[in-house]
């Protein structure tokens, strides 16, 4: 299954080559959920779906349990600019949670490049994206899929740390968090109301180790950044790939840059996407 949200850093184009490759597990946890590519992906049939926006976290938990209130909301709703900064303005800011959650749903599918942004007090405000074609604001059997999909799963707002507390030998936790590596050189900062500090980078690579040694599969997405790879050292294995930027306004801006997936089993992803046409550039080490 595809995600009904669009997400900035979202791994959509990742997530065709490690369906394949990943080991069998147990649970799965996705701690940085964002709109949890893989774990649409792979529909488990235990989880853990877990972020520190409590929106993004409200939109999943109304999706499980009142599927039918959020599609009836999305109905009603028009893709055009009155609309959408009635919604964004006023209407997003006092609804209930079923309203807020479809709410959600239709800004994120009508804002500039799916980017959640908000101020510094706390108020969503990322303008509306240019339209060049008609918008597909929600497909209403993709969200009763998902819907059915998140029953199985227990979602939580939370910190990274303890969403995993419960993770055991053959589990499988995906980590993909901010990149502040890049984002501190690229403006990206002033879109977070919460940074992810480098001391949280820590504590990512040290709660990482923590699960390997358990039994644990883990693998993490991260900036190819000397500072990161340092980070794991020992029980990991480290695959550098190439990826084009998609969150510049003009396509013309848009770069290449490289990422870093790391991870306690080989990925062979130079053979994956040597089948998929060759697309990245792939550099695999441990």
């Amino acid at each position: 299954m595809k995600p009904f949200l669009k997400w900035a850093g979202g791994k959509r184009w990742l997530i065709p080559r490690l369906v394949g490759i990943l080991p069998n597990f147990k649970k799965y946890f996705e701690p940085f959920a964002g709109s949890a590519g893989l774990f649409f992906a792979l529909e488990p049939q235990a989880g853990v779906l877990s972020d520190v926006n409590r929106d993004l976290i409200n939109c999943y938990r109304c999706v499980r349990d009142h599927c039918d209130s959020v599609i009836a909301v999305l109905r009603k709703l028009r893709v055009d600019e009155d609309t959408y900064y009635r919604v964004r303005d006023r209407q997003y800011r006092c609804a209930d949670k079923i309203r807020r959650a479809a709410f959600f749903i239709y800004l994120n599918r009508t804002c500039w490049n799916g980017l959640y942004r908000v101020n510094r007090e706390g108020n969503f405000n990322v303008p509306m994206g240019k339209r060049d074609r008609a918008v597909e604001l929600y497909d209403p059997d993709q969200l009763i899929l998902a819907s059915q999909i998140l029953r199985r799963t227990r979602i939580m707002s939370c910190d990274f740390e303890h969403a995993v507390k419960g993770a055991q030998a053959g589990d499988l936790v995906y980590f993909d968090p901010p990149y502040i590596t890049t984002h501190l050189t690229n403006g990206f900062v002033k879109y977070n109301s919460r940074l992810f500090h480098h001391f949280d980078e820590l504590r990512l690579a040290r709660v990482s180790r923590e699960l390997a040694m358990s039994g644990v599969s883990v693998i993490v997405s991260n900036a190819a950044h000397p500072l990161i790879k340092q980070l794991y050292d020992g029980p990991f294995y480290k695959t550098e790939i190439q990826r084009a930027s998609l969150i510049a306004a003009d396509p013309q801006r848009r770069s290449v840059f490289p990422e870093l997936l790391i991870s306690t089993f080989p990925l062979n992803l130079r053979e994956v996407d040597a089948r998929a046409g060759g697309k990245m550039t792939v550099d695999e080490r441990d």
